[in-house]
């Protein structure tokens, strides 16, 4: 598994949820640099939403992930989302923190996208239910653990 390290944090991606993600959305931007002229290519907006996320994930979140703009509430206390920052309006991005004397990391889970509040398919809803199907578990060696690769010790 690869990591970034920034601003003494380090941050992984959750390997079956984000990971995936960022992966597609980095071949669309590569396939949009080749089919496309400079200065459109900058403006196109899957391109703008990969800036974001990446400037997000090493700049914004890592300078302080523990700031207020960042706190979720009630059952999801536990995570942490970025929105705007950069981000489109209808984009979040969840995280965790582990702070530990032994590490400072931070994993990446998931890019939603919400659309309005109350329904089903609200990124706070699905997340929610994610959190509830225990996709996110406790420990960072359970959440960072591909399906094919043994735990760490």
């Amino acid at each position: 598994m690869s990591k970034l390290t920034c601003h003494g944090w380090e941050i992984y991606f959750h390997p079956q949820l984000f990971a995936k993600q960022y992966q597609d959305l980095l071949t669309k931007v590569q396939d949009l640099q080749t089919k496309l002229p400079p200065d459109e290519y900058k403006k196109h907006s899957i391109v703008k939403l990969f800036v974001a996320i990446s400037i997000g994930i090493e700049e914004k979140i890592p300078i302080d992930p523990f700031a207020a703009y960042f706190a979720l509430n009630g059952a999801l206390r536990k995570y942490q989302r970025m929105k705007k920052m950069g981000l489109p309006g209808r984009y979040r991005l969840f995280f965790k923190i582990f702070d530990t004397p032994e590490m400072k990391a931070i994993v990446i889970l998931w890019l939603g996208y919400p659309r309005k509040e109350g329904d089903k398919k609200d990124c706070y809803e699905v997340f929610t239910k994610m959190v509830n199907r225990g996709e996110f578990p406790e420990t960072f060696n359970e959440l960072i653990i591909e399906d094919d690769e043994p735990a760490p010790e």
